[in-house]
């Protein structure tokens, strides 16, 4: 059996960390109200740097990239990553290049493995 309860947890994770980033933190009108106003509280730099990163394609190329590692590579704990940067991504607004690392590291997963003679 595929490794499905990791699975399960990453995606489940990685949806809730997102989702309470982007409606907790990045869209309520009142927080960007209050981090641009004079003043503003420290936190706001990190949500300024937060909005910045999502906004530059780092999360969508480490899908991707961890994506492209967990085919050639055909290791569960970096199909395991493309999975929760992928999920992270949709969610994060980075909808397509997250979708390619979810379904790169799905499709990962999915592939058997070859038996190694060497490994026994």
């Amino acid at each position: 059996m595929k490794p499905f309860v990791p699975l399960t947890i990453a995606i489940a994770v990685a949806a809730i960390a997102a989702a309470a980033l982007r409606f907790l933190v990045v869209e309520p009108e009142a927080t960007a109200h209050l981090c641009s106003a004079p003043g503003a509280p420290w936190w706001c730099a990190a949500r300024a740097a937060a909005i910045a990163a999502f906004g530059s394609g780092a999360l969508a190329a480490a899908a991707v990239l961890a994506g492209v590692v967990a085919t050639v590579t055909r290791r569960t704990g970096a199909a395991l990553a493309a999975v929760a940067l992928g999920v992270a991504g949709l969610v994060l607004y980075s909808v397509e290049a997250g979708a390619v690392g979810l379904l790169l590291g799905l499709l990962a997963l999915a592939r058997p493995r070859a038996v190694d003679p060497d490994r026994g």
